[in-house]
């Protein structure tokens, strides 16, 4: 029996069909099933019909567990669903230490904090606190545009990514504790959200890329908005699946 489940724990389950994970809540358990709350998505619920069988994800302190379960029951009280799962006998392990590290190839760029201007007198700690601002996608490219033509943005790209943070290579150094404002895409292609990330550097260390000088830096999301800081783990989950898919 896989022992490491408890109640309150919050699974990942995976929809295919979108290629999108739903989060549930494990509400009680015994030997053999558990019960899990409705798996919610920004607003969506997922249906999970009888018999039917999913991918679930179980992000704990020292790994992230990954098994498949079949859904043996339904229980409706009034408008909310709960849902009865087989529990599983194992499941595969993915290591991890704080946030789960995984390796990711994103192009980014970046402004350093001290050479970012206001636009239209707006700062762009003002717009990172803004909803309506993450929920204008028109209106997130218009004002990087602007910001990027007041102070010129710089490439660089990831080695591997977290909830909590990334480690990047840029073609110029940086220093630690250097305040960054950095823009990635995640997602598959016709499905990709941009995203506008502060971090700070903690960590930095020259590097040979084919007799190319670069530089490499760790760097720790600041200020993360929960939404986006899921949206993050999400992706992370898709790319973590297929390669433990592969690996199985």
């Amino acid at each position: 029996m896989f022992k490491k489940l408890g109640v309150e724990d919050r699974l990942q389950v995976y929809h295919e069909p979108e290629q999108e994970y739903y989060t549930a809540k494990v509400l009680d358990l015994d030997k053999e099933e558990m019960m899990i709350s409705e798996p919610l998505s920004g607003g969506k619920t997922l249906e999970m019909p009888d018999h039917s069988s999913w991918q679930f994800y179980l992000n704990k302190e020292d790994a992230v567990y990954f098994f498949t379960s079949r859904v043996v029951g339904a229980k409706k009280e009034g408008s909310v669903t709960r849902y009865l799962v087989k529990r599983p006998h194992t499941a595969h392990r993915h290591q991890r230490r704080g946030h789960v590290r995984v390796p990711c190839h994103q192009d980014l760029h970046y402004w350093r904090w001290d050479e970012l201007k206001p636009v239209n007198g707006i700062f762009p700690e003002t717009m990172l606190q803004s909803k309506d601002f993450w929920e204008d996608p028109i209106w997130m490219r218009d004002y990087l545009k602007e910001l990027e033509a007041a102070a010129p943005i710089k490439p660089a790209f990831s080695l591997d990514m977290s909830g909590g943070g990334l480690r990047m290579v840029s073609l110029e150094p940086l220093a630690r504790y250097d305040r960054l404002l950095i823009t990635t895409y995640i997602g598959e292609k016709g499905k990709q959200q941009l995203l506008l990330l502060e971090g700070k550097v903690v960590r930095v260390a020259p590097l040979n890329i084919g007799g190319w000088k670069r530089y490499r830096a760790g760097v720790s999301f600041m200020n993360i908005d929960p939404e986006i800081q899921e949206q993050i783990i999400s992706y992370l989950f898709t790319l973590m699946r297929n390669k433990l898919e592969r690996e199985v």
